[in-house]
């Protein structure tokens, strides 16, 4: 039996959006059960200011947060995962490093506002709707009976709560 929190990495390709909407959201509702991290195949360095602003909005600092890539959780002396949960439908089929932990893996795919083409205050509007739906699934995920659940077990519960 352990009261270690369970290790979440999310993914989504340049780690600018989704993901370090998902990692502030989880890392604040998990309440100490879940440690949440984020990263990108492709990352772009900078976090969309989009996401910033929503973020900061709504009280969260981002200050800690940056656009990395996956490989800082593939080395020996990264964090211990147990899930890793992609987040973007381009993510779903391409091939995934070696995770030295062994997490078990599930795509939760959501729309990526960074793709909404429109004007600034709908651009704005499509990021508030992207938080609200990840906060929505992020609360679903902290709601979880996950202590000592691992492997397809933890794999089930996660997909029945797939958005």
């Amino acid at each position: 039996m352990t009261d270690e929190p369970l290790n979440v990495l999310f993914l989504c390709p340049h780690n600018t959006c989704l993901s370090i909407i998902a990692e502030a959201l989880l890392n604040k509702v998990g309440q100490g059960r879940f440690r949440a991290f984020s990263a990108g195949n492709k990352p772009k360095g900078q976090i969309n200011a989009y996401v910033k602003e929503t973020l900061h909005q709504v009280g969260y600092d981002t200050s800690e947060q940056y656009s990395k890539s996956w490989s800082a959780f593939v080395v020996p002396d990264a964090p211990r995962l147990d899930v890793v949960i992609t987040l973007s439908d381009t993510l779903k089929s391409i091939p995934q490093p070696i995770w030295y932990s062994n997490p078990v893996h599930v795509h939760w795919g959501f729309k990526d506002p960074e793709l909404f083409d429109g004007d600034d205050d709908q651009r704005i509007g499509a990021f508030r709707r992207c938080y609200g739906d990840m906060e929505q699934q992020m609360l679903k995920l902290a709601g979880l009976p996950t202590n000592n659940v691992r492997g397809e077990a933890l794999i089930s519960l996660l997909e029945r709560v797939a958005p």
